[in-house]
């Protein structure tokens, strides 16, 4: 009795599971982690030939027991959905072969890296070739593969080939001055590409931002004069971004140097010509800009030629993934580290944000993936801590949705079976880590993912 409770105490001691048979191939223990492993307890496997709980096929044990070997194998595919590091040998007693012993670690978590390394590799070797095309495109900093991407692409190349004035629309982080860019440099224009931000410069400084001055116009100026964003845009491209920030009186002014194509320097007395190709941007509705009091309709019009609206990442879920890797790419190499991989739980979880800051909120959360991952894997948990600290529930599912009368009990069950299913997910199918999320025991998750065909 002693020397079964001491190989009992023994082979549950380590953190690698054991399995012995006798010569007639019968189990004859089962240790705990093995239990765990395979999900199937000590009272169902032990007693039972081993032949009756795997398939032949997949026994390395059974080589150790009829040839008398020990065999080790790295990765060897114990289930269907199951890899384990194996090393097997048989039990001699006297020199007779009297049985075998097999030691197992789970590694599928490690298996499943490993292909989603190579998966990552793969896309980043995508991601490079695509970035050598985009070098010599004017497309070079627009990253996606949607059709609807595809559509705003198209109507950039047929704008940018008039001299039309464009309003590029979209919300708050899309990159509307990438996209004004993009119009710049596939149009003729031989002259530079001129930002000025209508939404960061003070009102009274806005008139001779644009439009310069000349020296001594006023107290602090340069005493050399300045030249406006219209003069330094001069056969180029004049972008406003924010443009509905515009104050009302320099609406009026503007107004003026798009119809007659002329301006005075502020503190000026000779007329200029102006020559520029004119692209603005806002986040702002264009109905409502029609409807405010603070901005003019008749500049609206003239302006708004042609139209490009930029719709919202989460209208686009399948740009996700390629800005996704386009930047852990070029953050990877600005923070000087390796290119860590994404598991699919992770990708899928950004796919399903609806992102109201747009691609500037994703590139910040890559941006804190690469500095704060430590291992080889980016840490799920730091995009968990980011919804938490915008406010989003990182972790808790919504109830499911119910297309028919349920009892109770049925429909608690239905709610658990839900977030069992959820917490398994988020913890890459590993029972020993959901269970602890659970708050419940291994044995008892068993239990339940097989009474809910989990």
């Amino acid at each position: 009795m002693l020397e079964k409770a001491i190989i009992k105490e023994l082979i549950n001691f380590h953190n690698h599971s054991f399995t012995i048979i006798d010569k007639q191939e019968n189990v004859i223990y089962w240790s705990d982690r093995a239990a765990e492993i395979f999900g199937m307890s000590n009272e169902y496997v032990i007693g039972k030939k081993i032949t009756e709980v795997f398939k032949e096929e997949h026994l390395v044990m059974l080589a150790s027991l009829r040839e008398n070997r020990t065999i080790v194998k790295k990765q060897h595919k114990a289930t269907n959905d199951i890899y384990v590091d194996i090393k097997s040998m048989p039990i001699l007693i006297d020199g007779e072969i009297a049985g075998a012993i097999v030691s197992e670690v789970n590694v599928t978590e490690q298996k499943r890296q490993q292909e989603q390394i190579e998966t990552l590799k793969n896309k980043v070797s995508v991601l490079s070739d695509n970035m050598k095309k985009l070098k010599s495109s004017n497309f070079r900093n627009i990253i996606y593969k949607s059709s609807v991407m595809e559509h705003v692409k198209t109507r950039i190349e047929k704008a940018a080939k008039t001299n039309a004035n464009i309003l590029i629309t979209g919300e708050t982080g899309v990159g509307k001055e990438l996209f004004a860019k993009s119009i710049h440099d596939t149009s003729d224009v031989s002259g530079e590409f001129i930002p000025i931000n209508c939404g960061a410069i003070p009102g009274h400084l806005f008139e001779s931002e644009l439009f310069g001055y000349e020296k001594g116009a006023f107290t602090g100026a340069n005493r050399e004069g300045n030249r406006g964003k219209i003069e330094l845009a001069e056969n180029g491209t004049l972008f406003l971004d924010e443009m509905g920030d515009m104050p009302l009186d320099m609406q009026v002014k503007f107004l003026r140097v798009l119809q007659e194509k002329r301006y005075f320097k502020l503190g000026g007395n000779k007329e200029k010509s102006a020559n520029f190709r004119l692209v603005s941007a806002t986040n702002r509705k264009i109905s409502d800009l029609l409807a405010s009091d603070d901005f003019r309709s008749d500049l609206l019009y003239r302006i708004n030629v042609v139209n490009i609206h930029v719709p919202p990442l989460r209208e686009r879920p399948d740009d996700i993934e390629s800005l996704f890797f386009y930047y852990l790419y070029s953050l990877s190499e600005k923070y000087g580290t390796s290119v860590k991989y994404a598991n699919q739980q992770l990708i899928n979880r950004l796919k399903a944000y609806h992102w109201p800051g747009n691609v500037r909120e994703l590139i910040n959360v890559i941006e804190r993936l690469v500095i704060f991952s430590n291992d080889e894997a980016l840490n799920n948990e730091i995009f968990d801590q980011y919804l938490t600290e915008v406010g989003e529930d990182a972790k808790q599912p919504s109830l499911p949705s119910i297309d028919e009368e349920l009892e109770l009990k049925d429909y608690v069950e239905k709610v658990e079976a839900d977030y069992i299913r959820h917490v398994l997910e988020d913890n890459g199918q590993n029972i020993e880590k959901a269970s602890r999320s659970l708050g419940i025991s291994r044995p008892t998750l068993y239990a339940k993912v097989k009474r809910f065909g989990l």
